[in-house]
């Protein structure tokens, strides 16, 4: 029996700094061969599964073919792929279009990996939350949960925690790990990786480098973290 299923998982990469989100309509990248055309004035309302676009002075939100998510800000820009097979375009993309707008100013990026878990049974699910959460710190700051029947007791646990790691390489930044429980009753969590960077000098062609350098080491890291995280706790998936 697999102690735990793999369910989805996510990559994105997210930037912190000055964007003018109308730029970012499906037209532009399509001019700039960014990506190729695709008919999104039709899919926009074609029905709940089409591709959605949404180009406002305030925000841009861009649904691109393949599970790929644009959403830009003034202050934030966020790439985001569902599908394994097109991490590596997510990159590409930024990367291509941040050549174009060299001049924005960026001051932090994240290259991020989640991945979306079910767990076998209750008992695991169970155990493996009291592994990475010990419940006797709780139990001795709030004695009070002894006393209570076991329905009661077993509302205890774990529902979201963050870990802060130092980096393995010279950059400035960090790398933060989250346990997350999606679905109590199905049994469904996430762990997400965010592999934070520092921009020292806020240009985008810094970012650029860090991104075409870093981005397979940190997809990699992350995929092996989460592996390791799960079995370390639960065994082989």
């Amino acid at each position: 029996m697999r102690a735990w299923q793999k369910i989805g998982e996510e990559a994105s990469i997210v930037l912190v700094g000055n964007f003018n989100p109308s730029i970012f309509h499906p037209e532009w990248f399509i001019r700039h061969n960014i990506v190729t055309a695709w008919n999104y004035q039709e899919q926009n309302g074609a029905g709940d599964d089409a591709p959605r676009v949404a180009v406002l002075p305030d925000l841009a939100q861009v649904e691109f073919p393949d599970q790929r998510y644009l959403t830009v800000m003034f202050n934030k820009f966020v790439l985001r792929c569902a599908r394994a097979t097109e991490f590596l375009t997510i990159k590409d993309m930024a990367m291509s279009a941040f050549r174009i707008l060299q001049e924005t100013p960026v001051a932090q990026m994240g290259m991020n990996y989640q991945v979306f878990v079910r767990i076998e049974t209750e008992d695991l699910w169970r155990r493996f939350g009291e592994k990475m959460a010990p419940k006797e710190p709780w139990l001795t700051a709030a004695p009070y949960i002894n006393e209570l029947d076991d329905k009661q007791k077993a509302f205890l646990g774990l529902l979201e925690m963050t870990m802060q790691m130092p980096r393995w390489d010279d950059l400035n930044g960090y790398i933060r790990p989250t346990l997350k429980a999606i679905d109590i009753k199905s049994r469904q969590l996430s762990l997400s990786i965010n592999n934070h960077v520092v921009i020292d000098d806020r240009r985008a062609t810094e970012m650029i480098d860090y991104l075409d350098e870093h981005w397979d080491q940190a997809m990699s890291f992350a995929n092996d973290f989460s592996n390791a995280t799960l079995t370390s706790q639960l065994g082989d998936e």
